[in-house]
């Protein structure tokens, strides 16, 4: 059995290009998402372009929420010095608690536009974008972000392009010496090496760069890397992490099947309840995401110390609305059993 998992992609598909594992990945959750949303309002009778201005107004809406929600709860600091940066999307920085919001003002604006009504439009829609949500999940994975804390479980990662190592020149010479993946002979020549990058020792090695640095120095060879690794696992400068892009994508994957199956499984779409939808996707994607935040490491600094992260924060609302929702849905079925 593996006691971890070596995770070192790299976020473009392939290098030099701008074309990147995230971006594929929630371009096929949109289009995924799209198709199946068509097959929901051709069953229902709506036109193709009733959904094409539905999807439309939805990704505009859908992107801003999901950039506005992260610069302004997360790093406002950052971005109200520099406000024109927060139309730099390509920089990263997104928040699925915006991009909720923007979803809810596009089912808003759609049901004002189309006279439709918005819980159906809302629960139609919530059908198919938990596919979109565990495609995003996976792009995180890609991009090795928003992962969680140490773990010493068999399926933990060790995310090698985001790992940082606290140590010092002395210790680390001795460590690479001492088991074997820099010749002893080389001792001096390694720790006068290391001596003379102090300064990125002080602030933590990225352990890319040592490794970089090993191998074009000739201190170590590149098929000793997997040593490399393990070795410092166990002399704990790296540690292997809770996926929990994976965790959240299986959720969310499995979520778009419950309610794909529960839709088409009705035997007319009058049978199909709109609150029974909005419950179930509101208290178990959020009421997974605010478990989940337990064991995710911080994403920014001010969360330190704090007893429930701004993720839990921000989960709570949703998690209020879905209960509400199985409310109305139980109330309702009562009435009609009556």
């Amino acid at each position: 059995m593996l006691d971890y998992i070596i995770w070192n992609m790299q976020p473009e598909i392939i290098e030099g290009l701008r074309v990147r594992w995230y971006g594929l990945f929630f371009a096929i959750g949109f289009f995924v998402s799209y198709y199946y949303l068509g097959k929901i309002f051709k069953r229902e009778g709506l036109s193709q372009k009733k959904l094409d201005n539905f999807t439309f107004i939805t990704f505009i809406l859908l992107i801003v929420g999901l950039r506005l929600m992260h610069c302004l709860a997360y790093e406002w600091e950052v971005y109200s010095q520099d406000p024109i940066r927060i139309l730099f999307i390509w920089e990263g920085g997104l928040a699925s608690h915006g991009g909720a919001i923007g979803l809810l003002l596009s089912f808003i604006i759609f049901a004002g536009k189309s006279k439709e009504s918005f819980w159906w439009i809302a629960s139609r829609a919530a059908i198919v974008i938990p596919f979109t949500a565990g495609c995003v999940r996976l792009g995180n994975l890609m991009n090795s972000e928003i992962y969680g804390v140490a773990s010493q479980l068999p399926w933990a990662f060790v995310f090698v392009r985001d790992a940082v190592i606290h140590t010092t020149p002395q210790q680390l010479t001795d460590i690479l010496t001492q088991s074997g993946i820099v010749s002893t002979d080389l001792y001096n020549q390694l720790l006068q090496f290391f001596s003379a990058h102090g300064e990125l020792f002080a602030r933590g090695l990225p352990y890319s760069s040592l490794q970089t640095m090993l191998i074009e120095s000739r201190f170590m060879l590149a098929e000793r890397s997997d040593l490399l690794i393990s070795t410092l696992l166990q002399k704990g400068l790296l540690q292997a992490h809770h996926p929990t892009q994976i965790y959240e994508a299986l959720v969310y994957f499995a979520t778009f099947a419950v309610l794909m199956w529960y839709y088409f499984s009705r035997k007319t779409v009058q049978a199909v309840s709109n609150y029974f939808i909005l419950g179930f996707i509101f208290v178990v994607i959020f009421g997974f995401r605010f478990v989940v935040e337990f064991i995710k490491n911080d994403q920014v600094a001010f969360e330190q110390g704090m007893t429930l992260n701004m993720g839990q924060w921000l989960s709570l609302p949703f998690i209020l609305f879905g209960v509400y929702c199985f409310y109305k849905y139980f109330s309702l079925t009562r009435k009609q059993q009556a």
